[in-house]
């Protein structure tokens, strides 16, 4: 029995490589798509690769004429720094958006049945009612959740008026890494809180708090944390759900553990997993960070007959083995 191939754009990011490595486990065939701008070739990729600039269509269109036959898409490239993208918000509508375009021409084209995705739980801003549901208004308040918005209703349309079949996946926080796969988050610059945590108390350098006078409990955010070993598998689900269900042509399903975490939390979890102290300043709030971000993820778990079953300490550890073993 052949493999079914898997499309993956982004797939030498954090969470593409990631899901690349869990669907190789799985039985598929991933090929990756990147051009590199933000990520990098890990050692011992084990992946067909092209790198390409996606919001070039020909050039995109004519490696599509070299691949086998693709089942599916999994659209994970993005620039995805949302402090950034309010100082360079044209890059942000160019890339973001053009990439979603050509990506679902290209999928059009090739008759590619199945798209799964990346997108964002930016694009519901300040929420109104915690948790959010996938029915909140979407208030995007930066560039890079406008530009997250704008590509799903570009595959809307097409799901619409091209038939292609889209399932759009709104993330909270991913956060961990798979154990003994040498993949994990590892950005630059690293904008995300267990990542830059795990670091500063492993080199023993004060974390920064951006904000402690937030309407919370103890004054930090809350966000919702999910594992990355759950992020992929929910990619899997995703690609179920829509073999299962022919009448779905575009649905948009909330992906986090449904569970919130304030930043202080967390650094207290880290903590008494690695044995350190954390050295702590406070900065001033950054634009764009609501209070608190947390999922309803009722339609995720009702759908996907599944609950996501890696913790907050699961996460921690992985990230910080995964970390040992690039410093080793």
């Amino acid at each position: 029995m052949s493999r079914k191939t898997i499309l993956i754009t982004g797939g030498a990011g954090y969470i593409g490589s990631s899901t690349a490595y869990f669907l190789k486990q799985e039985g598929f065939e991933p090929i990756i798509l990147d051009n590199f701008s933000t990520s990098h070739r890990p050692k011992n990729f084990l992946f067909s690769t092209y790198e390409v600039d996606l919001t070039k269509y020909e050039e995109l269109s004519s490696i599509f004429t070299k691949l086998p036959k693709i089942y599916a898409v999994f659209h994970f490239a993005a620039k995805a720094l949302v402090p950034e993208s309010t100082e360079k918000a044209w890059d942000y509508f160019h890339n973001n958006i053009n990439a979603t375009l050509n990506i679902a021409e290209c999928a059009k084209d090739f008759s590619v049945p199945y798209f799964i995705h990346s997108s964002t739980c930016a694009v519901y801003g300040t929420p109104k009612t915690i948790p959010i549901k996938e029915t909140s208004l979407l208030l995007p308040e930066t560039p890079y959740g406008q530009s997250k918005l704008a590509s799903e209703n570009v595959l809307q349309q097409y799901s619409k008026w091209k038939n292609l079949r889209v399932l759009n996946l709104r993330y909270f926080n991913p956060a961990g890494a798979f154990p003994n796969s040498g993949l994990g988050e590892l950005h630059q610059p690293e904008t995300h809180l267990i990542p830059n945590l795990v670091i500063s108390l492993i080199q023993n350098i004060p974390f920064k708090i951006f904000g402690n006078d937030y309407s919370t409990p103890d004054g930090t955010c809350i966000r919702d944390f999910i594992h990355i070993r759950d992020l992929a598998k929910a990619h899997l689900l995703a690609l179920n759900y829509l073999e299962k269900q022919p009448q779905v042509t575009c649905e948009t399903l909330n992906i986090g553990r449904g569970k919130g975490i304030s930043v202080h939390e967390v650094i207290q979890v880290a903590e008494k997993i690695l044995r350190v102290k954390a050295k702590i300043e406070f900065h001033p709030r950054r634009p764009g960070d609501p209070s608190e971000l947390v999922a309803d993820t009722s339609e995720m778990k009702s759908k996907f007959l599944w609950t996501p079953q890696f913790s907050l300490e699961n996460m921690i550890e992985d990230h910080w083995n995964f970390i040992q073993g690039r410093l080793s």
